[in-house]
């Protein structure tokens, strides 16, 4: 019997199961392989949390699309950070970025229909199509080519018909962040051959220059995704929310009402709090984090790798100079036999010399861990 394919996303969980159980029996893991940021959340979140619970009665049923506050502040603060006019009915509430992505993708996405996915991705956005039975177009990039995205080959598949175009910027896992020039031109052709686009733009806070924005363009036919997870380390809180017209909204809403009815007001109302009084401590600790990105790039241009330095978020992603590597091989090995756990390339793609490296574990433990990683591909036969 022919076992059934391993998904991408099994690939990840794989690894991540791997770690707790040796963690579980008392070996000390350097994880490379979680994507979540090591800082705690704002005293002020939890307390705003705590204080909510106290004080109202936030236990019942909240509005589909999510508490009028938050979405009037959000609505506030990214029209005047990306220069537009953003309403509060444009924007829905969700739990966490995946679910924001599943929504979009199920209302807008019918069985069989072609859904671009630029690689190397999140391996979520295949998953929502294979859910639906939609046909999933996979779009390599190449690291030769610094991650670019060729325009003439992304014509040819719009003139095939494509129902929906995903563009995460910056990108998981590479840290590439497009320029703007390359971003408008992507828009337009999707807007000439009339494709949706789906912006995940979760690590927006986490550059070194502002990383451009389907908020700042003309069209209507997108939607747009972020989340308090990686901004304020809220991974667990389960909130995010997606932007997009207030007819698509509506459309969306209906998957939200279906599925979850609404996000606790209680993690609402500390969501609330992050966006008002939040920012400034968040941006202390992702800036720390970048920092580690640079260290752990340092570090790595000591062994027999290659990488694409990040503009953007808090991965690398290298590619292992061997012959015949195989990074879901090799990471089982270096987990078992170094205790650094990462990710391998193939959950992102057809990449399998390639590994993510999520640079959100203390600094202290950043060069061992890649002299480890070292060691072990200068055995790897």
């Amino acid at each position: 019997m022919v076992k059934p394919q391993k998904s991408k996303d099994q690939i990840l969980k794989e690894v991540v199961e791997l770690t707790l159980r040796l963690t579980s029996q008392g070996k000390k893991i350097t994880r490379f392989e979680i994507g979540e940021p090591n800082f705690p959340a704002s005293h002020r979140v939890i307390r705003g949390l705590t204080e909510t619970l106290r004080k109202e009665k936030v236990v019942g049923y909240g509005p589909a699309a999510g508490l009028p506050e938050l979405r009037k502040a959000l609505a506030a603060e990214l029209s005047a950070e990306h220069n537009t006019r953003i309403e509060p009915d444009q924007i829905l509430i969700t739990p966490g970025g995946r679910f924001a992505t599943f929504a979009a993708i199920t209302s807008f996405v019918s069985s069989s229909e072609r859904v671009l996915i630029p690689q190397p991705a999140w391996p979520a956005y295949e998953e929502c199509v294979d859910f639906i039975k939609g046909r999933v177009i996979h779009f390599n990039t190449r690291l030769d080519d610094g991650w670019e995205m060729d325009l003439g080959r992304l014509e040819t598949q719009l003139r095939k018909g494509v129902r929906l175009i995903v563009l995460n910027c910056p990108n998981n896992p590479t840290g590439k962040v497009m320029s703007k020039k390359k971003f408008v031109e992507i828009v337009d052709l999707a807007q000439q051959y009339e494709s949706m686009i789906l912006s995940d733009e979760v690590y927006d806070k986490y550059v070194h220059a502002k990383s451009p924005s389907i908020l700042e363009s003309e069209g209507e036919n997108f939607v747009y995704v972020n989340s308090f997870s990686k901004q304020f380390s809220l991974t667990g809180w389960r909130i995010a929310y997606l932007v997009t017209t207030k007819e698509k909204a509506l459309r969306i809403r209906r998957v939200i009402q279906t599925l979850i009815t609404c996000v606790p007001e209680f993690i609402q109302r500390a969501a609330l709090v992050a966006i008002k009084s939040g920012r400034t401590e968040a941006q202390r600790n992702i800036n720390s984090i970048m920092k580690k990105v640079e260290l752990t790039c340092r570090e790595l241009s000591r062994i027999d790798v290659s990488f694409y330095k990040p503009e953007g978020t808090f991965y690398v992603f290298p590619k292992a100079n061997k012959p015949n590597f195989d990074s879901a091989r090799f990471a089982k090995l270096l987990l078992e036999q170094y205790h650094v756990s990462i990710s391998p390339g193939e959950a992102f793609g057809n990449y399998p010399a390639f590994f993510r490296l999520a640079v959100s574990l203390p600094a202290g433990q950043i060069t061992g861990a890649i002299r480890a990683i070292g060691k072990a591909t200068d055995a790897w036969s």
